[in-house]
């Protein structure tokens, strides 16, 4: 039987989220440790650099956003799944500010651009796969086709406008307005009853 870990890994990202968000310049590999209890030895241990620990902490978020966007996307009526997907967005940045803001703080290329080939290069280059076939897949089922026009108005309507109408109110680091997810719905429906 494995023995528990002392310092989990999860509070480690935590720690080093935080710091981030507070002030990226200082989320050092030994602030992240002085704020997580774990030594220092144990991050570099399990995440090789500061890079590739951002990068890990940058995945993990995406992983939260990503599993209830999916499963909203399982519904059988195309618009109720594109609405659903579209609000699991503002879902996941009502839950999950923190996250949220690492994740319209950050962009995946310069992820990549930061990190050694390897492991973690490689799920991150892979990392939006399974939401972009299901987006395809939307798209066809919203319009009957897939065309570039029918994909970028699929987009538009389930990501675009979902994290562009949260994106100010992350960075500032302020709740969401209750008008938010009306308006969205408003917004979003709009997009989707266009002809194809």
């Amino acid at each position: 039987m494995p023995r528990p870990q002392v310092h989990p890994t999860d509070t480690m990202l935590d720690a080093a989220r935080d710091l981030l968000l507070k002030d990226g310049s200082r989320a050092t590999i030994e602030a992240i440790a002085d704020a997580s209890g774990a030594p220092t030895g144990s991050i570099y241990h399990r995440f090789g650099s500061r890079d590739e620990f951002v990068a890990r902490l940058w995945i993990r978020a995406v992983h939260r956003s990503q599993a209830s966007f999916l499963a909203a996307l399982e519904r059988e009526d195309a618009k109720e799944a594109a609405l659903g997907a579209a609000m699991s967005i503002i879902d996941f940045c009502e839950e999950h500010p923190a996250d949220a803001r690492l994740l319209v703080s950050f962009r995946r290329e310069d992820l990549i651009r930061t990190i050694p080939r390897g492991p973690v290069a490689d799920e991150l280059e892979e990392l939006n796969r399974p939401v972009e076939r299901a987006v395809v897949d939307l798209a066809r089922r919203l319009h009957g086709r897939r065309t570039r026009a029918t994909l970028d108005r699929t987009l538009l309507a389930v990501f675009d406008l979902p994290y562009g109408g949260a994106r100010r109110y992350l960075i500032a680091g302020v709740a969401l307005p209750s008008t938010l997810r009306r308006d969205l719905t408003h917004a979003i429906s709009a997009v989707i009853d266009q002809p194809g």
